[in-house]
């Protein structure tokens, strides 16, 4: 490998993009009536060397007896040979609207800490200085978003990331602003059923948009049945379920629609989330 452009994945995607909500929308934070914490594991594009494997461990609550919601979220995406560790948290405050809907504004800060492993690769010119010491940095980011909810829908906008950092080597180690929204509507079909289908966009310059669309079924309220598909990209099935009261599981599946499809094997996500009964009212 010569002094080639090496560039890393702009934004970790999970097909369980719900249960990672505060990494997409600061003022997702305490929208719920409990703490809610969650781990996701994603191995992408199994059997290609050097693909995406990216962790993320999320929790939120509202603040007892307050209109404010806290967050935090810790997220390492490695792409052979770059890694970059994430760290954030989250401070929301909810607004009454009407008796039914709630707008909440959220801010977010953390930082970044960055590392190429370049001296392990296999290069041209091994005394290539820009191969000969590996690099670590720290950088700091703050983001907004804002968003609207009620039982039965929900709708925000937000940009998780305003500080958009270039390092000035031989690497495109540009982490760009990217702006999301997210939307999704709850239909309850009958005691047992409810369609809950959901849409995930986000837009970076000199990136190509990206848009989640999610079809799920809630039965029972216990079992979540699904089918995801990025546009141009992908499209999965996943399934979840509640095993306590408090304690949900889930796996995803998605295949490559693109050209990759030829070089690797599927990538599979694997989901934890456990809820402290709530304790506290808002």
């Amino acid at each position: 490998m010569g002094a080639a452009t090496l560039k890393a994945q702009q934004e970790p995607i999970f097909t369980h993009y719900l249960h990672n909500p505060v990494s997409i929308n600061p003022a997702i934070a305490g929208t719920v009536r409990n703490l809610n914490m969650s781990m996701l594991s994603r191995l992408q594009w199994v059997g290609l060397e050097g693909a995406p494997t990216t962790f993320s461990y999320s929790a939120h609550m509202p603040w007892p007896d307050k209109k404010i919601g806290v967050g935090l979220n810790l997220m390492s995406d490695n792409t052979w040979p770059l890694s970059n560790t994430h760290f954030s948290g989250s401070y929301a405050y909810r607004l009454r609207v009407t008796d039914d809907i709630t707008l909440s504004l959220g801010i977010k800060g953390g930082f970044t800490y960055y590392h190429a492993s370049v001296t392990n690769l296999d290069v041209v010119n091994p005394d290539d200085p820009a191969f000969t010491q590996n690099e670590k940095r720290f950088y700091p980011n703050i983001g907004v978003g804002a968003y609207i909810y009620s039982y039965q829908f929900y709708a925000g906008l937000s940009l998780p990331r305003m500080l958009q950092t270039s390092f000035n080597r031989k690497f495109d180690k540009t982490l760009k602003s990217p702006l999301y929204i997210i939307g999704g509507y709850n239909y309850e079909l009958n005691s047992d059923w409810v369609l809950m289908p959901s849409m995930l966009a986000g837009a970076m310059i000199g990136v190509p948009m990206t848009c989640d669309i999610t079809a799920q079924a809630l039965y029972k309220g216990q079992f979540y049945f699904g089918a995801h598909y990025r546009i141009g990209d992908a499209f999965g099935i996943f399934f979840d379920m509640k095993l306590k009261h408090d304690i949900s599981v889930g796996y995803a599946f998605d295949f490559s629609l693109n050209k990759l499809s030829r070089i690797n094997t599927g990538t599979h996500e694997l989901m934890i989330s456990y809820s402290f009964a709530p304790k506290w009212k808002f």
